[in-house]
């Protein structure tokens, strides 16, 4: 179940009430989340009104897989229930369809945008089901995203996170396609597929592992026993553009035919769940120009002694996190990322250091049915960079950890009511800081570590200065309206609005500037 589901934001609310014991690996399968929601089922008296009325919405959306778990008690909804388009069912087997659409609108405004109207629109379907201890799903879109300004660029693209795209003029297309073939029984699961990954408490995003990158190839192991889980990955990714494998280049009925270096990406967490509290710990390691490499693949490993053996030449990361919910629905938490960790040297130049912390507090002075969350990420000079281009932490050029890159900190506060089950309102504050790589007098980059695709050179000092450069700052305030009268049938209006210091303006130059943006969204089943 992707992220964007909003069945997250419920269990969230759970989790930090102690109600439920919610692991920080995500997504879930249906199957993780029909058990939660099991759970939840027995703590109805504690629910306020709107939270019984939302718990009775996903207990239909996920019968079947509460009847799997021996639960016959669901009740229908009455009215516009947002049933799937179509569905086949019987004792041992399941075959769902569903609509995928989007259609959004933005207008932006102001010195710090470029002036324009944008549409995007997602065409596509989902497919899924189960056959005993197997399961599987599909989904696939078609987009365009169409401007009253030229695209020229990728980067001019405002929908994210995208793969590959196609530039046509005023219009941009773009498709995607993720699939998962799983297999479980009550400890171990194993899938593979195409998708992506967020580990760790954050929602903002999370220094390892976060939910800001297009969908890649990967294999999967997870195991649980009791409180504690494990998770091992291999996955395949794809080498941002221009990183050409010189010795593949084949002249093929006439025409020249480049490929792109190989990239691949290992990781593990182990968590420890309690009542109160939630450990975890983690490693993970990208790699390039060769298949994938045994000693990373094996799930029983340490990938620091493995990169060791290794020759030291790929990009390691590790990281570790807490949770803990004293009461009173708070919930407090920690995460710690260390970049190329050098053993016993705190001062080496390899050693680079994220740290991300962050509140969330379920019915703040006893005001039902609200929540608010604050996160504050810093990320030092160079984190996530590497000597070697093929090695740095992304995905096509999309950061694999959380997206405000190195050289940076990060400042957000988010509060949200609910109205009733099916209106919600959200504003939303962030301060950002980024210390940008500046151009010398001759024209040469000066390397300061605020880019991630520009690793340290031999020219470079072997100094880190946190947010030195060119230092930018933007301030964002947002609101937002969500609206959803039929089950994962949504329509958003949302505005915000960017103040920035010292960027580069779109007329040219670096400035001051003001930007605002609105948006409408109408969604169904976009998850």
């Amino acid at each position: 179940v992707l992220l964007a589901h909003p069945v997250y934001g419920v269990l969230d609310r759970f989790a930090a009430r102690g109600q439920l014991v919610m692991p920080n690996m995500r997504p879930f399968s249906r199957m993780q989340i029909a058990g939660l929601l099991k759970e939840a089922m027995t703590i109805k008296t504690e629910l306020s009104q709107i939270e019984r009325g939302l718990l009775a919405r996903y207990e239909t959306e996920f019968a079947w897989e509460l009847k799997t778990l021996g639960d016959v008690s669901t009740k229908p909804m009455g009215g516009l229930k947002g049933d799937p388009l179509w569905t086949w069912r019987d004792s041992v087997a399941a075959v769902v369809v569903d609509p995928f659409f989007r259609q959004q609108i933005i207008a932006r405004r102001g010195d710090g945008f470029v002036k324009e109207t944008v549409s995007q629109t997602y065409i596509g379907g989902i497919l899924r089901g189960q056959f005993q201890g197997f399961g599987f799903r599909l989904r696939h879109f078609e987009a365009r995203e169409w401007s009253t300004q030229v695209r020229l660029r990728s980067e001019d693209v405002l929908a994210a996170p995208v793969e590959s795209v196609q530039l046509k003029g005023q219009s941009v297309d773009f498709r995607e396609g993720v699939f998962q073939l799983a297999w479980g029984n009550g400890w171990l699961r194993l899938d593979g597929g195409k998708g992506a990954v967020d580990w760790g408490p954050g929602r903002t995003g999370n220094l390892l592992l976060g939910n800001n990158t297009p969908t890649y190839g990967l294999f999967r192991l997870q195991a649980r026993y009791k409180n504690v889980r494990y998770t091992h990955l291999a996955g395949s990714l794809q080498a941002r553009a221009g990183l050409y494998d010189t010795m593949r280049r084949v002249i093929d009925n006439g025409h020249v035919r480049i490929f792109l270096r190989t990239k691949r990406l290992a990781a593990h967490r182990l968590e420890v769940g309690f009542s109160k509290v939630t450990l975890g710990i983690q490693e993970s390691v990208v790699y390039g120009d060769r298949g994938f490499e045994p000693l990373y693949v094996m799930p029983v490993t340490f990938f620091t002694a493995a990169q060791n053996h290794l020759e030291n030449r790929d990009n390691l990361a590790i990281g570790a996190d807490i949770s803990w919910r004293p009461g009173k629905g708070l919930e407090l938490y920690g995460a710690w990322f260390f970049d190329d960790l050098a053993k016993l040297s705190p001062s080496a130049f390899s050693n680079k250091f994220g740290l991300q912390m962050g509140l969330f507090w379920v019915d703040p002075l006893a005001l039902e049915d609200t929540d608010i969350r604050a996160e504050y990420v810093r990320l030092e000079p160079f984190v996530y960079s590497h000597n070697f281009d093929i090695n740095t932490y992304e995905h096509y050029d999309t950061l694999l950890g959380h997206s405000i890159g190195p050289n940076a900190d990060l400042w957000h506060l988010n509060v949200s009511h609910r109205l009733s089950t099916w209106v919600t309102v959200s504003a939303m504050f962030e301060r950002e800081r980024q210390g940008e790589n500046t151009i010398g007098p001759e024209g040469d980059i000066v390397n300061v570590g605020g880019d991630a695709q520009q690793g340290r050179r031999l020219i470079d000092l072997a100094v880190r200065d946190f947010m030195a450069g060119e230092v930018e700052l933007r301030t964002r305030l947002g609101l937002q309206v969500r609206v959803e009268p039929i089950r994962n049938w949504s329509v958003q209006a949302a505005y915000r609005r960017v103040n920035s210091k010292n960027v580069w303006l779109p007329v040219g130059g670096r400035g001051d500037a003001l930007g605002q943006e609105w948006t409408a969204t109408l969604d169904v089943n976009f998850y």
